[in-house]
């Protein structure tokens, strides 16, 4: 049980810090997106990241797009069970709520393109792929506290109460830096090909502290342990003297005295070893390479379009200063270990129709294929997939506005939902507006918020943990035409 928690600590993060996307792929890498993303098959300089075959049909020039954005989310997990009731720190409750709060207020990202002529464009684009931000969870994760009042307050000292202290905080940064060309086949099929190349910055720091049962800590048990040793060896020694001075009756006595006080002396031990703080510090670092299709088809009114990303393949090489027994608990979040970590393949379908010259009607799919990827935490059940629907109206020449919903569905199944690993479908809307500051300038405006599900499973004590979340991105970009 204790390896399973500690190693829930260092793959927290990897559960996604995306505020939008799928388990490793943020989709927000523009604030256009935020006012409408269904961006599938649009035809603009945020295109480079979500149509980069629609290049091809921007005017001839310089097209620049340079984006902040800043993201806020809560992951809430509330939990139940009759034994949290013996927390010292539980004022008697039998639930209580662990929340850890994420916060990305600076997200940057650019796109830009060159459209040399009616057959040739290139682009490229820097943007934050995956994760983003750091996560604080100042009262640790339910697992911890179920670890305690479940295996060791029941077992050690039945019905005694038990304290603890614990925390984590983690951070995840896949940064992305792609580039590609555009062709036009011919006048109303456009294709791409371009690869990005993806950096994985990740960092995990936390602590389980102050572990008592019935006020007892680890040196309590540690004390015990030594003293069952001492009288295990005076025992062993005591039966040697009475069996070389022939009584037999009296040497079995000392010799089954001393096996139990050996026995007694392990288990002490190992209760110690349970109790002891456990310190992770651990930070990853791994590149990898994502080949990326696209192909548009533009006929009058309609735009559709297609996207295809490869699997990125990612090793995680670790630099640690773990307290000695996590490394020995989980050695493969040791110094120098590696940890797979890919992003899943991304499908992407869009259409765009013009209901009228200044009206245009979006739609859009997603579909993320997290069971061929490897490592964590894509080991579901089933793959993620998006819907979207969304509308820009160009009130005047100056100014447009817009709106999208967006449906997520994550393939968790409750086997599938952990403490360390859970994802929330969910239903986000997306608004804002845009601005024409002048004939090669405009500035993008943008709020997004995502209405999470509850999704509520048993757990190890005798309960349920209810999972949650709540989300808001807000962004601006500018857009520049040379």
């Amino acid at each position: 049980m204790a390896k399973k928690v500690l190693l829930g600590a260092a793959l927290l993060m990897a559960s996604n810090l995306a505020f939008a996307g799928g388990l490793l792929t943020n989709t927000n890498q523009n604030a256009a997106f935020l006012r409408n993303p269904s961006r599938d098959a649009v035809i603009a300089i945020d295109g480079v990241c979500s149509n980069p075959a629609g290049i091809a049909y921007l005017p001839e020039g310089f097209h620049l797009s340079l984006s902040w954005q800043g993201a806020w989310q809560k992951r809430q997990i509330t939990s139940s069970s009759p034994l949290y009731q013996l927390g010292t720190m539980n004022n008697g409750a039998s639930e209580k709520f662990f929340e850890g709060v994420s916060k990305a207020p600076v997200i940057p990202s650019f796109q830009a393109a060159y459209v040399f002529n009616d057959k040739w464009s290139v682009s490229a684009q820097f943007a934050v792929g995956g994760g983003g931000g750091e996560c604080k969870f100042d009262n640790g994760l339910p697992m911890f506290e179920q670890m305690v009042a479940g295996q060791m307050a029941n077992a050690i000292a039945p019905g005694k109460p038990y304290s603890m202290t614990q925390n984590l905080v983690g951070e995840q940064y896949f940064y992305g830096l792609q580039v590609g060309a555009t062709y036009k086949i011919m006048e109303h099929l456009s294709v791409f090909a371009g690869v990005r190349g993806v950096l994985a910055n990740c960092g995990y720091t936390g602590a389980i502290t102050g572990i008592t049962v019935d006020g007892n800590n680890a040196a309590y048990y540690s004390n015990l342990s030594q003293m069952a040793a001492a009288g295990a060896q005076q025992a062993a020694a005591g039966a040697e003297a009475a069996m070389a001075a022939g009584n037999a009756t009296l040497a079995q006595q000392l010799a089954a005295q001393a096996e139990g006080l050996k026995n007694s002396a392990v288990q002490a031990g190992t209760v110690a070893a349970m109790m002891s703080d456990y310190q992770l510090d651990c930070s990853q670092e791994g590149l990898g390479i994502t080949p990326i299709l696209g192909v548009d088809f533009n006929y009058g009114k309609w735009n559709v379009a297609a996207k295809y990303e490869f699997r990125t393949k990612i090793n995680l090489e670790n630099e640690s200063n773990n307290s000695a027994n996590v490394d020995a608990l989980m050695p493969e979040y040791a110094d120098g270990a590696k940890v797979r970590s890919d992003v899943p393949a991304l499908l992407t379908l869009g259409v765009q129709y013009s209901v009228l010259p200044t009206l245009r009607v979006n739609g859009g799919y997603h579909q993320y294929f997290d069971k061929d990827a490897k490592g964590n935490p894509t080991a579901v059940s089933k793959n993620t997939y998006e819907f979207s629907v969304g509308a820009e109206w160009d009130i005047t020449d100056r100014f447009l506005a817009s709106f999208g919903v967006q449906r997520t569905k994550y393939g968790f199944d409750d086997e599938d939902m952990k403490n360390t690993t859970f994802n929330i479908s969910s239903v986000a809307l997306g608004i804002g507006g845009a601005i024409r500051l002048s004939e090669v300038l405009k500035l993008n405006i943008a709020y997004f918020h995502s209405f999470y599900e509850d999704h509520e499973v048993p757990n190890a004590v005798a309960g349920t943990d209810l999972y949650t979340r709540k989300n808001d991105v807000v962004g601006v970009s500018l857009d520049f035409k040379f």
